[in-house]
């Protein structure tokens, strides 16, 4: 959580449950399944490993596993705010737009014996852009985060998911659920025009990311991949708008939108031409503040180079068709100064099988905040069985993952090279198979690579596989702080 919500924060556990009973329902039927590793037929990693213990605090133990002879280290912190004031959170750290590594960031939710996390990992998935600013004459990288999917911070949306849902961990009262969300966001203005006497209502296409760039999947229907070209071995390559090969990807764009930028976002807002890879980007635009009340303050064309209003946002509009709602013609059109604006959000729970559950809306509620939602990719179990695939990503890299167990206790686990300089791992069905031995009913993989770091009290103790042994740079983090309430002695 961000310091200016940490006191909401820390009340969290205080709150009646706000869960929907269905979803509630689906959580207790998970967490009754039981794992049964023989029923997999496959052998875990932990089984050439010897285990050694540490209590870090009152319902948080840690588990380190190793070998002389072997060349990767499983660390595992496993979870029970049932015994201990423990919460379960996420956090990004100084801003949503910010990237820093995991322990800076525990550091923005505390770092004495009272507030400081007592455990944590790196969150989820993002990408990394640079704007360049020659208002010196020098062209200088700035560094912007932004979340490749489904980011929710203190109850507010921090990242759009993809248009058919994004595999993610909610974490709300301690506990963490394993889904499926979709996000959908609108936005009314009380002026309307000469035709109608409705507020204007359009969607709103994503959260603090570049209008007209789209990382990783389809976040709206309008949301076109980048043209493809197969090299001479059979590859296929995606072109930016010149026709060059991008080495990273996969990369959409859209020519007309509509991207809100939270007071969570870090830093001024971004401006045009950010990126030679789609030429949407290019578009001046136009750019909306509005303050904490919903009013329009200040309008401006071209977009970016705006601090976010506390407790307000910034919209930033490209598309200038009036007849299918370009962003930055409706923004023309409805956002002028004095306009009231809305802005709605929804998070829907999909369900893990999405034909077996219906539809449910998290309880979002800012005032009252209580959820966090971190982005993954590849589920690892679910009710108790292995979902992964042998060839699922099947490169040795280190890994992060979170999970839950039977007893309805959080694991988060690590997977690194046992020696300095060293870049090991597992392929995610073996990610699986360590999660399975761990009891785990439920585990969803989350960003690695490089950005794998286990945090005990403030100190990284996996070894970093990138260059140096520094710690990269992540979007977010999930903890377990101080907070919550145990039961009492002998209470079960």
């Amino acid at each position: 959580m961000n310091p200016a919500t940490k006191s909401a924060g820390r009340s969290r556990m205080r709150r009646a449950a706000a869960v929907p009973v269905a979803l509630a329902t689906l959580a207790l039927t998970q967490s009754a399944a039981v794992a049964d590793p023989a029923t997999n037929g496959i052998q875990s990693v932990l089984d050439t490993l010897t285990a050694h213990h540490l209590t870090v605090a009152d319902g948080i133990k840690r588990t380190t596993y190793s070998s002389g002879s072997s060349e990767i280290v499983v660390r595992v912190a496993v979870i029970d705010p049932d015994l201990g004031a423990i919460s379960l959170d996420s956090t990004v750290g100084a801003g949503a737009s910010v990237k820093e590594p995991t322990t800076a960031m525990l550091a923005t939710v505390g770092t004495t014996a009272k507030d400081a996390p007592y455990v944590g990992v790196n969150g989820g998935y993002s990408v990394s852009t640079k704007d360049e600013d020659d208002t010196t004459g020098n062209r200088v990288p700035e560094e912007r985060s932004v979340p490749m999917v489904t980011s929710v911070q203190e109850d507010v949306v921090q990242g759009a998911a993809c248009l058919k849902g994004q595999n993610s961990v909610v974490l709300q009262h301690g506990r963490p659920h394993f889904t499926k969300i979709r996000t959908t966001l609108g936005i009314t203005s009380d002026r309307n025009t000469a035709d109608t006497a409705d507020d204007a209502t359009r969607e709103v296409d994503a959260v603090n990311r570049y209008p007209g760039w789209i990382v990783f999947c389809q976040q709206e229907d309008g949301d076109k991949r980048l043209p493809t070209k197969v090299d001479d071995n059979g590859k296929v390559h995606q072109l930016d708008q010149y026709g060059q090969v991008i080495k990273s990807g996969p990369y959409y764009q859209d020519y007309s939108e509509i991207v809100v930028f939270t007071s969570a976002y870090g830093q001024k807002t971004p401006e045009p031409r950010h990126t030679p890879f789609v030429a949407a980007d290019d578009a001046d635009g136009v750019e909306v503040a509005v303050d904490a009340s919903g009013r329009v303050t200040a309008v401006k064309s071209p977009r970016g180079g705006t601090d976010i209003p506390p407790g307000g946002m910034v919209l930033q509009g490209i598309g200038d068709d009036a007849l299918t709602e370009g962003g930055a013609q409706w923004l023309r059109d409805h956002a002028m100064v004095g306009a009231k604006l809305t802005y709605t959000q929804r998070a829907t729970d999909m369900g893990v099988v999405e034909d077996l559950t219906d539809d449910v809306d998290l309880p979002l509620d800012p005032a009252y905040p209580s959820i966090d939602v971190v982005n993954g990719t590849h589920d690892l179990m679910r009710h108790g069985r292995v979902v992964a695939e042998p060839d699922d990503n099947v490169a040795n890299d280190p890994r992060t993952a979170i999970g839950a167990d039977g007893y309805g206790r959080t694991l988060l686990v690590s997977v690194t090279a046992r020696d300095e300089g060293l870049r090991r791992g597992v392929p995610i069905y073996d990610l699986a198979k360590i999660m399975e031995d761990l009891g785990a009913v439920d585990a969803l993989n989350l960003d690695g690579g490089g950005s794998t770091t286990f945090v005990v009290d403030g100190r990284v103790k996996n070894v970093l596989s990138d260059a140096g042994g520094v710690e990269r740079p992540v979007y977010d983090a999930v903890y377990a702080g101080r907070g919550g309430h145990g039961l009492p002695a002998g209470g079960n």
